[in-house]
């Protein structure tokens, strides 16, 4: 049986800065400020996931191995209560770290008494920046630069995300409104061209056409090769028909002009995807090109729905259409080359690039529904999550190989009163404990500690247990 100790007992006063940091679990809060609601807070970090399963792999002499998850089971339950001598119905939002991409896995499930809850699901932008690329800095002289993303890396990172409240605010307020921009768009389908053999050896579509980089802003959207001459007023547009038969990529391909129209455009077949000009031109290639004008909004949706389908082609999937393309918005205006201060990372104007990272970066996310708490009793909400591991990549030792960290905050970003809160352990006899500011003690059986307000944020950190993986393959079942 779990023994009850005070938090703050054990472990190194401050909590490894971890090369990929997963973020923290957030408290519960409110829509808006209540002072007639308190809630006791109680969360189990359970690493039940980390039970080894048996992979079958026909390609190894024993038929497989073994596997184990890195991410923990959290449930993280609030018995709300009511000081006021009516009832209070109020908004309740979850929050929690994921990428888009990864909501399937992340997306915790609300329940009220033991019943799942109607939820309505609120994002946050991206939470990070950028950062230069190591070459970039040595050709360029451009140590800043935006090359490469720069993910939060410490509780600290998120404080000052959410401490003053406008991320949450930006989040549920309405999203960037483009329709009001006029847009020229080149649509192209069909491409056709011979096969590759050896005198061209990647058949490629080139589309040129002259502009003024000043007056004319180029997006587009199934390319994959560029040429840019600011200075000489051109630019240059590919995509490989070798690599479009091979996997199948979609059609059709987009250019999304802002501003002035291009000029004298020409669309040619090449041998291979080279922008040198001595390519070999390569007769018998072609694609069907159709101009058109809109608005910026129809043009983006058009694109990103088409990519939307190929990234999340289930049915049902965790993120709706209209959540990722305001995320995949705001992130362009953002970051992208419609930003008063773009990024180098998408200078180029590919779309693909920037919805790839729009619904890959981390960032803060909510569940909100509705609650009412009766003025005599109380109503339970409970979160339960996969959390993932915050860790050292393998490339690097930094003395932390093996060892995974996971954090909670007390109160960040919450404006709901707890006015006590306990965390349990389950370590299912899979962990040692490398570091940790919770106070747990699983030789003494100290599994259950309260947890201090003053706090604003515990760690735990560990490692699996020698002896926890089998070393043969399971038996057959007879």
């Amino acid at each position: 049986m779990s023994r009850l100790r005070s938090a703050g007992g054990g472990g190194h006063d401050e909590a490894t800065t971890f090369m990929s940091y997963a973020g923290p679990v957030f408290p519960l809060t409110l829509a808006e400020e209540n002072d007639a609601l308190t809630a006791v807070r109680e969360i189990t970090l359970d690493f039940a996931p980390w039970e080894p399963f048996w992979h079958e792999a026909d390609f190894l002499d024993e038929g497989g191995y073994w596997k184990s998850g890195t991410d923990i089971g959290v449930t993280d339950d609030y018995t709300l209560q009511n000081q006021a001598a009516k009832d209070q119905t109020v908004t309740v939002l979850y929050p929690f770290v994921s990428s888009l991409r990864e909501l399937e896995t992340y997306l915790p499930t609300l329940t009220l008494d033991g019943v799942e809850a109607e939820t309505a699901l609120y994002v946050g932008a991206y939470s990070g920046g950028f950062e230069g690329a190591y070459g970039r800095s040595l050709l360029e002289g451009d140590p800043a630069g935006s090359d490469n993303l720069d993910y939060a890396e410490s509780w600290e990172d998120y404080a000052a995300l959410l401490n003053d409240g406008t991320y949450l605010a930006n989040a549920l307020a309405d999203g960037p409104d483009v329709s009001g921009i006029p847009v020229t768009v080149y649509r192209f389908t069909d491409p056709y061209g011979p096969a590759a053999d050896d005198a061209a050896p990647n058949p490629y579509i080139r589309v040129a056409f002259d502009l003024d980089y000043a007056e004319t802003t180029v997006l587009s959207c199934g390319f994959n090769a560029g040429w840019y001459d600011p200075e000489g007023g051109t630019m240059m547009q590919g995509f490989s028909l070798r690599e479009r038969q091979r996997s199948g990529d979609p059609e059709p391909y987009y250019l999304v002009i802002l501003g002035q129209d291009v000029q004298n455009m020409t669309v040619g077949g090449y041998v291979t995807g080279g922008t040198d000009a001595d390519t070999k031109p390569l007769a018998g290639c072609g694609v069907t090109v159709e101009r058109y004008e809109s608005d910026l909004d129809t043009a983006l949706r058009e694109v990103a729905a088409q990519i939307y389908r190929e990234i999340f082609p289930e049915e049902a999937p965790a993120v709706d259409f209209e959540t990722c393309y305001r995320a995949f918005l705001e992130y362009l205006l953002a970051y992208g080359p419609l930003s008063d201060d773009p990024t180098d990372r998408y200078s180029n104007g590919w779309l693909e690039d920037v919805v790839s990272g729009a619904w890959s970066v981390d960032r803060v996310c909510w569940l909100a529904t509705d609650v009412t708490v009766p003025t005599e009793g109380g109503v339970t909400l409970t979160a339960t999550m996969a959390k993932a591991g915050s860790y050292d990549f393998y490339c690097v030792d930094r003395g932390n190989q093996g060892v995974y960290g996971y954090d909670l905050v007390t109160a960040l970003g919450s404006c709901l009163t707890c006015t006590e809160q306990r965390a349990t352990l389950e370590d299912r006899g899979f962990i040692e404990i490398v570091r940790q500011n919770f106070g747990f003690d699983l030789e003494a059986g100290v599994k259950t500690v309260s947890l201090d307000p003053a706090e604003p944020h515990y760690y735990l950190e560990v490692r699996r247990r020698s002896g926890t993986i089998p070393q043969s393959p399971p038996e057959s079942e007879t």
